[in-house]
């Protein structure tokens, strides 16, 4: 995986900023005594916690990619070699696409990109009103660029939107795809998980 799945349990075990999976893993798992190794185990089971987990992390604008640059030996074999130059490049994509690991449901896109088209068509009417008598001679004109702006605004939603979802889409098949990949290099002796982490 891309993710230390101990790195993740140390974590949530020992630092501050995760109490809140810790106080639900005590919440659901009472009978258990906590640690690293059961919240460990419970983290490889319950994939509401890690994507909690990555959720804070984003906010706090952590990375959750834990899997850093394999290095190349000169006694690999061509396969190992691909393998590993493979997922460095995985790795690093998933690193520049991680702001895209959630969809654009919960943005402020609508927020953001609205405010810029209505400060606009504010500070022109602001300075038509106070310094010209264009809305009593050429009004037309000035309500129909009112309307490009809003045009406008609305593409450059659309646009943005659409730009966040092809890149939160690949940023999923490339998560997946990557973990296979891990799981098959490791299967298949190209890497060990120490060289991952």
């Amino acid at each position: 995986m891309v993710m230390n799945i101990q790195k993740v349990a140390q974590e949530i075990y020992e630092e501050s900023l995760y109490n809140t999976i810790l106080f639900e893993i005590k919440e659901k798992y009472q009978s258990m005594e906590l640690s690293c190794e059961t919240i460990t185990t419970i983290l490889q089971t319950d994939e509401a916690l890690l994507q909690e987990y990555i959720l804070i992390n984003r906010y706090s604008e952590l990375s959750s990619i834990h899997a850093k640059a394999l290095i190349i030996d000169k006694n690999d074999s061509e396969q190992t070699i691909d393998a590993k130059n493979t997922i460095n490049k995985n790795v690093q994509e998933l690193k520049n696409l991680e702001n895209f690991s959630v969809d654009s449901k919960g943005s402020a896109y609508e927020i953001w990109i609205g405010s810029v088209g209505i400060m606009l068509i504010f500070m022109i009417h602001n300075v038509v009103a106070l310094f010209t008598e264009l809305y009593a001679t050429h009004s037309e004109v000035i309500y129909t660029l009112f309307g490009l702006i809003a045009l406008a605004t609305y593409y450059g939603y659309n646009k943005i939107k659409r730009n966040h979802e092809l890149k939160f889409e690949r940023y999923k098949t490339l998560y997946t795809n990557t973990n296979k990949l891990i799981h098959s290099a490791c299967v298949n002796q190209y890497i060990k998980q120490e060289e991952l982490y």
